[in-house]
């Protein structure tokens, strides 16, 4: 025999009122746990980290000291910094150093085990130079392009660039754009190296236009100087 809910009591068709309640301190719970949780895999991504090498080897860097250097012929590859050299090519030179070209970003936290891992990278270049990271969240792009558009940049055309200086796909676009970022590798940045989303190392060398992985979405390249705090 059934009973049809129409003929079935008020009280219960109704969910109890202790029943809606710990429903909402179940929502309010899995919300809150959130950054909880994210804070927890950050500080296991840094124990772990811990007990891994994140650069590359000595061959991996060789080799990709040795593709950068086919793409600017009669210009010589300096992998100690020079003071006295211009910002963007210092910015250059610690991005071609053994501790970062090639280095992993798989145990960077809050970057998706280094796939959403090039605003960070590209930092890493930027604070061995600059002493600080560009953009008030360092992981964000869109942050670092509010901090160079703000007077920490300047911006150029595509022919006006050094290595050094950083291209930023979609950089036009806020709304709908897909980010990505990545450091000029040649003179007029016909070469950029940036963190690969494919393999999680700061080893992607691609043209300007980061190989089209990003035409999908609105927006055009931008290229910027970077400035030291004034």
């Amino acid at each position: 025999m059934s009973i049809h809910p129409e003929r079935l009591p008020v009280n219960l068709l109704r969910p109890s009122k202790g029943f809606v309640f710990t429903l909402i301190l179940l929502v309010v719970g899995a919300i809150a746990a959130k950054p909880t949780l994210r804070w927890g895999k950050a500080q296991y991504d840094i124990y772990q980290a811990r007990d891994v090498v994140l650069t590359a080897t000595a061959s991996e860097h060789q080799q990709l000291l040795a593709q950068i250097q086919t793409q600017q012929p009669g210009q010589v590859l300096e992998l100690q910094r020079a003071d006295d050299a211009p910002l963007s090519e210092q910015i250059f030179q610690a991005a071609l150093s053994p501790e970062l070209l090639g280095r992993s970003s798989r145990f960077e936290p809050y970057t998706h085990n280094g796939k959403l891992a090039c605003a960070w990278m590209v930092n890493m270049a930027l604070v061995e130079v600059l002493g600080d990271r560009v953009g008030e969240n360092p992981l964000f792009v869109p942050s670092m392009v509010e901090e160079l558009d703000g007077g920490r940049g300047q911006q150029l055309r595509q022919e006006e660039t050094l290595r050094g200086d950083v291209a930023i796909s979609n950089g036009t676009d806020y709304e709908e754009g897909q980010w990505h970022v990545g450091i000029c590798a040649t003179d007029g940045c016909e070469l950029v190296l940036s963190n690969s989303p494919f393999s999680a190392s700061f080893s992607w060398l691609s043209n300007a236009n980061f190989d089209g992985a990003f035409e999908q979405y609105p927006g055009e390249t931008t290229f910027y100087r970077v400035k030291p705090h004034s």
